[in-house]
């Protein structure tokens, strides 16, 4: 090989040396097990992952509305539990203010906390009385079905598929049959995002194929490695976990509080290292905001702070775009609603 040449592959290892970060995900493994991917469809510029975390999913509608706003083309959204449920629900065309409504007036949360939930949870033992020579349903103290039901209520079409939306989606659940992370791609858009979020013993599993799923948060609430899978170019995060502060005893004299802090021990611990292979991290304030509540100010207050958020990691965003050569959309470009085929 003669100077000259060694010199022209020099300048162009140099001159793109830039771009070695937006190939990173054509290499990154992911630790979950993928369901029929499409691998015929080309690798996506720009992708999202979503964590869990109740309430504080809010925070996501704040993020998804700059992010269009500005134009940043997303396109391919991995979500989990709450992260799931927005995501899932903006890729099938839904608005973000109706996402953000039906946050706000307690559907959501009163799937997990319906009334007479502590008769409920007084009578379980009971229960295993009423299915003598029955079927017995998996264990959960509610169904369900008002998880799926408030979901259905905001699709634009009944029995919309993953594979029919506009936006790629997928969404994270834990299989209780083998224990892993699983990546949900294919089937029935209600289905899966009820997997995702589906609170283990407080709801019941969801049965789908061969395995029953509940909530990818036990193992893996930000799926960001699953987003660095799809073969993006730039993989965004959106964390809403709160940092561990010490707190008064006096604090755990309720029941919710206690769950909070459980909640957010444990999803601080999961997503500590999830966060390692994002290009960007978007980390909304959201101190004293709970898990599940039915008061309106909490989802307010985390759209808001997902949205400073947002406006915060703008210039790095842009800057990321700029270095791996993808060019912003037209501000306030509305996603197309699905249609199936």
């Amino acid at each position: 090989m003669n100077k000259t040449i060694k010199a022209i592959l020099a300048a162009t290892v140099v001159a793109n040396v830039h771009m070695l970060p937006c190939m990173a995900g054509e290499f990154s493994p992911s630790a979950s097990v993928h369901h029929d991917l499409n691998k015929t469809e080309p690798s996506p510029s720009v992708a999202l992952a979503l964590g869990g975390g109740g309430v504080r999913g809010a925070a996501h509608i704040g993020v998804l509305r700059v992010l269009q706003e500005e134009g940043i083309p997303i396109d391919y959204i991995v979500g989990n539990s709450m992260g799931a449920v927005v995501g899932g629900l903006h890729s099938a065309g839904v608005p973000l203010d109706d996402i953000q409504s039906i946050l706000a007036d307690g559907s959501f949360v009163s799937a997990y906390l319906p009334r007479f939930l502590w008769c409920r949870i007084m009578l379980s033992p009971l229960r295993s009385l009423f299915y003598i020579g029955k079927t017995k349903p998996y264990a959960g103290l509610v169904s369900g079905d008002k998880l799926k039901a408030t979901i259905d209520k905001l699709l634009p079409e009944p029995n919309i598929r993953v594979e029919e939306l506009k936006k790629p989606f997928s969404c994270v659940a834990v299989s209780l049959i083998d224990g892993q992370s699983h990546v949900l791609s294919t089937g029935r858009l209600d289905d899966l995002i009820r997997a995702s979020a589906t609170l283990p013993l407080l709801l019941r599993p969801v049965p789908i194929g061969d395995h029953l799923y509940v909530d990818g948060g036990v193992r893996n609430n930000l799926p960001t490695a699953e987003a660095r899978h799809s073969g993006a170019k730039v993989v965004i995060s959106v964390e809403i976990d709160n940092d561990l502060k010490p707190v008064p005893a006096e604090k755990f004299t309720s029941f919710r509080n206690v769950f909070d802090r459980v909640i957010n021990a444990t999803i601080e611990q999961l997503d500590e290292d999830k966060v390692n292979g994002a290009d960007i991290v978007i980390h909304p304030e959201l101190v004293n905001i709970p898990i599940l509540s039915k008061d309106k100010k909490y989802v307010d207050e985390a759209t808001t702070a997902g949205e400073l958020a947002a406006r915060k990691a703008l210039p790095r965003i842009l800057e990321r775009l700029q270095q791996c050569g993808i060019a912003t959309r037209a501000k306030n470009a509305k996603l197309e609603i699905a249609s199936p085929r």
